[in-house]
């Protein structure tokens, strides 16, 4: 086996697991930055950044603050407890205290390194450099962040929040980083050493970075500092290898210690022997296919009419079944399904979507004065209800299935839907463009904790379009989003889902479970994951009987 050995009990962390970029939060794709602060938008780049830097909150797999991996001992409003769901007060500043933890060359982490770390934000912004402008009120909604004492800060918010969604969605968001090791290093700097190793020498998380090799491959070793728990493993590679079946194999090769199994491959590998099978929620979120309402190609997708047609055309019972082999969840709603702490009543019992009914959708097109022209395809004043949309999904995924489902439910109303693949990155690149170049595009989507819409359905209150690339301008969805990031208890946010649902900001679909093969050899998957689909893998451990892991910089095993 390429995984190296683990020698058990308390011994010091041994052996290399070797892990495929592509399964939890991360796509198969080279690490593009290992900044925490410049990763806030990208989930690639995220995977990567998060084992060397944490949080002051680490969001559970119970969609809750996880006290274990957090940076943060207590999290405390001003006005003393709270609880989401008996809906006590808004709270506009809160108490962080620190747990007494180090960077890995020994110094004292300290309330400056989070002001520190609250500064490089505002630059990044500034610049036009964070991604995740808007999520948890982050930076615009914050007054200030000051140093109390030698283990506390104090945040400060320009008005009253709804603490649970500020305790989980906004300092999920804020690290503290090394100013000792930093300085005064500005927005520029910090893009241009987006892949600077030296940069992240001085790291908090349970890992230091050893290599970036020249095949995109990330070298961790433990960061022996880590004030939490420990790593059992003395090397964790993860490669960025080709998608599909190559990934497979190589685990079956011993290469890596787990990979993502096609659904079609799923019923006929199970029983191999030197292997188990895990079935996992996706990362916290739902895959949509985004409407650009900057479209000159398809006007029509401003029209809610039209969306709302879409979503009864979709057949999400049969895209579950063709394309994930029955193993996935519907969506109908931009709130996540599982887990589902956080969905509306009438979200959950179905009430509030929009279930497939194609009749009712013809009708409305009907209606709407969408005449079947002689080709079956929909047109009104000269334009056709026809549209790309485009695609980063495998061919032989089930992603890419669904989407020919869904290409036959729309052909069954008169709508036109061609598909255009192309790599995951270039499609993002696109879409975060703007502009009227692209029409429709399926983009996974990873809410914060609390599901609030807030920057992916909204406009920022600096005019920013964050992660609404859709450029989806509402005014009411804008009244709802506050009222759910900012009224006391789930009512605010129950009426936000509600809304949206029946909007069809985008369209919602479902998602498939992430099923896995995992080497019988490596172990500690089970808290590999949380529910965001970040990675914890200070938890795995190897225990193939010979311990060969070399020093800093050797080649892969």
């Amino acid at each position: 086996m390429a995984l190296a050995a683990f020698l058990g009990g308390g011994a010091a962390p041994c052996g290399t697991a070797v892990i495929p970029n592509g399964i939890g939060l991360g796509d198969p794709a080279h690490p593009s930055v290992l900044n925490p602060l410049l990763a806030s938008d990208d989930q690639n780049a995220l995977q990567y950044a998060i084992l060397l830097y944490r949080p002051l909150v680490w969001v559970g797999r119970n969609i809750d603050f996880d006290q274990e991996r957090s940076l943060a001992a207590a999290v405390e409003p001003a006005d003393g407890p709270f609880s989401f769901h008996e809906g006590t007060a808004a709270n506009q500043t809160f108490r962080v205290t620190l747990k007494p933890w180090r960077w890995s060359d020994g110094t004292p982490i300290t309330p400056d390194d989070v002001v520190f770390g609250w500064e490089l934000i505002k630059s990044l912004h500034k610049s036009g450099y964070y991604g995740a402008a808007g999520q948890g009120g982050i930076p615009d909604r914050v007054r200030d962040v000051k140093p109390e004492g030698p283990n506390e800060i104090t945040i400060t918010l320009k008005s009253a929040v709804n603490p649970d969604w500020f305790k989980l969605n906004g300092l999920s968001l804020l690290y503290p980083l090394p100013r000792h090791a930093w300085g005064n290093i500005s927005a520029a700097d910090m893009q241009r050493r987006r892949l600077d190793a030296s940069l992240y020498a001085v790291t908090d998380g349970p890992f230091r970075l050893v290599a970036l090799q020249p095949d995109g491959a990330v070298v961790y070793a433990p960061n022996p500092l880590y004030g939490g728990h420990q790593a059992a493993v003395q090397r964790l590679v993860v490669v960025s290898p080709d998608t599909g079946d190559a990934v497979l194999r190589r685990t079956e090769a011993g290469e890596f210690g787990m990979a993502r199994v096609p659904y079609a491959l799923w019923e006929g590998l199970q029983g191999r022997a030197g292997f188990r099978f895990m079935k996992l929620p996706q990362p916290y979120g739902y895959d949509a296919l985004m409407f650009n309402q900057e479209s000159e190609a398809a006007p029509f997708l401003r029209d809610q009419t039209v969306r709302v047609a879409f979503a009864r055309a979709a057949d999400q019972p049969k895209m579950i079944r063709l394309a994930y082999g029955g193993m996935g969840i519907e969506t109908h709603a931009p709130a996540p399904a599982d887990p589902s702490p956080w969905r509306s009543p009438a979200v959950r019992a179905g009430s509030a979507t929009l279930r497939h009914d194609p009749d009712a959708a013809r009708a409305a097109l009907d209606a709407a004065g969408w005449a079947p022209g002689a080709d079956g395809v929909r047109q009104r004043g000269g334009v056709k209800l026809a549209f790309t949309a485009l695609t980063y999904a495998d061919p032989d995924s089930g992603e890419s299935r669904m989407l020919q489902v869904l290409q036959e439910d729309l052909r069954r109303i008169g709508v036109e839907m061609s598909l255009r693949p192309m790599l995951y990155d270039r499609l993002m690149d696109l879409v975060q463009q703007g502009g009227a170049r692209w029409s429709a595009a399926l983009v996974p989507i990873t809410t914060p904790a609390v599901p609030d819409g807030n920057g992916y359905w909204n406009r920022g209150e600096d005019g920013s379009w964050g992660l609404n690339v859709g450029h989806f301008n509402d005014p009411r969805m804008d009244q709802l989003i506050k009222a759910a990031t900012t009224q006391p208890g789930p009512a605010g946010l129950y009426d936000y889902q509600d809304y949206a649902a029946a909007q069809q900001p985008a369209l919602f679909l479902p998602q498939g479970l992430q099923l896995l093969m995992v080497s019988a050899q490596l172990h500690g998957v089970e808290d590999f994951f949380n529910a965001m689909g970040l990675w914890s893998p200070e938890y795995l451990s190897v225990d193939d009987p010979v311990c060969h892991a070399g020093p800093p910089g050797a080649a892969l095993p």
